[in-house]
């Protein structure tokens, strides 16, 4: 898509606070993000995500050369915009600076404040998501702590920063790992 047209469309529905969807995995063409565009810089663009029922979801940080679609007005965006508004939802705030590379920097608030986060990669056309802890940042190098569902680890997972198409942060599925993670096992 073309970045110019791309980032008037994002630019226009976050002025208008109406909600978009976003298309970044081509590989799953049905596939898509729900939710108020927060921030576009010229690489990427920070969404407060909404769910199908037009509930908070947490944060998205997508590339914006990996989006190829962009949604922008229809029913289903305006009835989760009336729900959201109706149920007075409300996401939490989520700063970062936008000073350098924006995935850097929320990798770096991800692991100072120790904020569970889900990286969606793109490693030799095969995706994968990862959920849990960022252990480490070094130039273009991440290490992060991979969990299931559970809360257990499957161990570090190591890769670049050029192969994330996304990351999200405060979902009610991370926000559960989270508790799972930092509270003792039940036996």
């Amino acid at each position: 898509m073309d970045r110019e047209i791309l980032c008037r469309v994002l630019k226009n529905a976050m002025k208008a606070q109406t909600i978009v969807y976003i298309y970044n995995d081509s590989t799953s063409k049905d596939e898509r993000y729900g939710g108020f565009v927060q921030l576009v810089t010229k690489d990427y663009v920070v969404m407060r995500l909404v769910s199908s029922a037009a509930r908070a979801a947490g944060y998205l940080i997508a590339r914006l050369d990996m989006v190829f679609r962009v949604d922008n007005g229809g029913q289903s965006a305006k009835r989760a915009e009336r729900l959201y508004y109706l149920n007075q939802e409300r996401h939490e705030e989520f700063a970062v600076s936008t000073f350098g590379n924006l995935l850097v920097n929320v990798l770096m608030v991800a692991m100072d404040q120790k904020i569970a986060i889900s990286v969606f990669l793109d490693q030799d056309e095969e995706r994968e998501s990862l959920n849990g802890y960022v252990r480490h940042v070094v130039k273009e190098h991440i290490v992060m702590d991979d969990l299931d569902n559970d809360a257990e680890s499957y161990g570090e997972v190591h890769f670049e920063l050029a192969s994330i198409i996304d990351i999200q942060l405060g979902s009610r599925d991370l926000t559960n790992l989270a508790l799972l993670y930092e509270q003792p096992k039940w036996d």
